[in-house]
């Protein structure tokens, strides 16, 4: 008996019930048909509370990719500014940008809807970046501190060392190493999905991520 397959079709709204999972076999005359009707977003938050969180996040997240902008143009424009300790705050400028301006909106997205709907392939680029710009972020700041400490501490020696081509090597290796951590998961080391799953998730995320990436965004500003 020939056997035909009706294309799974999904549709989502927010507060209203709109989302219709359709899956059917038939021979021609009939078919089977099953509907699920979500009346919400899976992650429980009300309307109200949404619309409120969306505003302030990209107000935030405008902050953000503004100011860690205007201190890159800084940086590589005024001739006072231009001087290798603040080569490491214009690196640190670039991971925050970045996590402002790719990671910040679609982790919104996913702690408001409760599920991931940009697609398998972007949740593993997505995730890739989310650790890269993050560990990034974080190994400049240790950079920074310890380019003060050494500062202090060595002075002479240490500003004798601090050459031109040693800042570009140091920060070379802060995003190599960045590099490093985040190519894994893009070669398969990561959470298997589950091709059944009603709503997709997209397991690298953190539950409590977007308000680490807003603290380490603003930091910088």
């Amino acid at each position: 008996m020939a056997m035909t397959n009706i294309t799974a079709r999904t549709t989502v709204s927010t507060e209203e019930p709109f989302l219709f999972l359709e899956n059917g076999t038939g021979n021609g005359t009939s078919s089977n048909l099953t509907s699920v009707i979500i009346t919400s977003y899976p992650s429980g938050y009300t309307m109200p509370q949404i619309v409120l969180a969306s505003i302030i996040v990209t107000i935030l997240m405008i902050v953000v990719v503004v100011g860690n902008m205007l201190v890159i143009i800084a940086i590589t424009t005024e001739k006072a500014l231009k001087n290798i300790q603040n080569w490491f705050i214009a690196s640190l400028a670039v991971a925050d940008f970045f996590l402002g301006l790719v990671i910040m909106p679609f982790s919104l997205a996913n702690e408001l809807m409760g599920y991931w709907i940009f697609g398998a392939w972007w949740c593993d680029v997505h995730s890739a970046m989310d650790v890269l710009l993050s560990t990034a972020s974080i190994m400049n700041l240790c950079l920074i501190s310890l380019d003060r400490y050494w500062s202090i501490t060595q002075a002479v020696e240490y500003l004798k060392k601090r050459t031109p081509m040693r800042a570009i090597l140091m920060i070379g290796a802060v995003w190599l190493l960045s590099a490093i951590i985040c190519i894994p998961p893009l070669l398969g080391w990561k959470v298997p999905r589950n091709p059944n799953e009603v709503l997709p998730k997209c397991q690298a995320m953190r539950k409590a991520s977007i308000d680490c990436l807003y603290y380490r965004g603003v930091s910088s500003v």
